[in-house]
């Protein structure tokens, strides 16, 4: 049986407006399916959210955890436009830094207070918008790479690149000058393609592969995660939103987005690309206005690990 990491945050009840029963039942039943290896945590300055200690507490002890630095670096972006590892704003990378290096503070509590290298990922990110490039990237990759994160394994998750004429979501660093700087830092670090924010770059969900390509050939391909786009205005709102959609809508995927573009037959072209892959998984969300309890967020998740693992097969 494969074992995938899931992203369950975006579509945890209890994301927005903190309960703490609601995150155990739904803990519990992701916990409970032996296909879930680890669960995805966003780091928004801390580790969990509400309540870190609750986390410590109730993280699943037959789970590891994945922690991806993206809502933080979107919240401070917010705030410093020349904030990210890739900045040419000497300030704005040292800042990056800086984080990252609360980051892996962080982590060893979390492997400390568990009694465990419970922490198997972290992912980090290219920022800023338009303004970023590869050799500011490769000398933040030379300072953190020179850390000691023993079990703890390093991803640059590829975000939408800056595109002239192109409304970005994210707006980072090419996937070419990402791979560039891992292999001028000569760090031990690996690329992350998330089909929706490849999806989202190219505007075109069949053209996700050349990404999956680049990423392969270059060696540096260690993870795929499946989150969804939309070229349409719906449930998740505008087109192109970085929000999570999951699987088209059908009999299978009864939660689905009727909008979304991931589909069983792109998710097997995908798959079929990558072959045997370190990190493979789904981040998918729950639009805020659809009513649905845990079962039902938890069926959703569900339904995208049986279609991962039928195409898989």
């Amino acid at each position: 049986m494969s074992q995938y990491v899931v992203g369950a945050y975006p579509a945890s009840p209890a994301h927005r407006n903190w309960d703490p029963e609601l995150e155990k039942s739904f803990f519990n039943l992701l916990s409970r399916d032996k296909r879930v290896s680890a669960l995805e945590l966003p780091w928004l300055g801390k580790a969990h959210p509400h309540d870190v200690d609750w986390l410590y507490n109730n993280f699943p002890k037959n789970l590891n955890a994945v922690i991806t630095s993206i809502p933080f670096v979107m919240g401070q972006l917010s705030k410093d436009p020349t904030y990210g590892l890739a900045s040419s704003s000497e300030s704005g990378r040292e800042k990056a830094i800086a984080d990252i290096r609360i980051i892996f503070e962080a982590i060893k509590e979390f492997n400390n207070r568990t009694g465990r290298e419970v922490v198997s990922t972290l992912e980090i990110h290219s920022a800023p918008r338009e303004t970023g490039n590869s050799d500011s990237l490769a000398k933040s990759l030379e300072t953190i790479n020179s850390w000691n994160w023993e079990d703890t394994k390093l991803l640059i998750e590829h975000c939408d690149a800056f595109i002239a004429g192109q409304t970005p979501e994210k707006g980072f660093i090419s996937l070419q000058d990402e791979i560039e700087a891992i292999n001028k830092s000569d760090a031990k670090i690996g690329i992350l393609i998330n089909w929706g924010r490849s999806a989202i770059e190219f505007r075109d969900a069949d053209r996700v592969l050349e990404h999956l390509e680049i990423a392969k050939q270059s060696g540096l391909l260690s993870g795929l995660i499946f989150s969804g786009a939309s070229d349409q205005q719906g449930l998740f709102g505008y087109p192109w939103i970085d929000a999570h959609h999951p699987f088209k809508k059908d009999n299978q995927h009864r939660f689905g987005d009727p909008d979304s573009l991931l589909t069983p037959a792109r998710a097997k072209a995908a798959i079929d690309l990558v072959g045997d892959i370190p990190l493979l998984g789904i981040k998918m969300g729950w639009p805020n206005e659809v009513p649905g309890g845990v079962e039902e967020r938890f069926e959703m998740i569900s339904s995208a690990l049986d279609e991962l693992e039928k195409q898989s097969k």
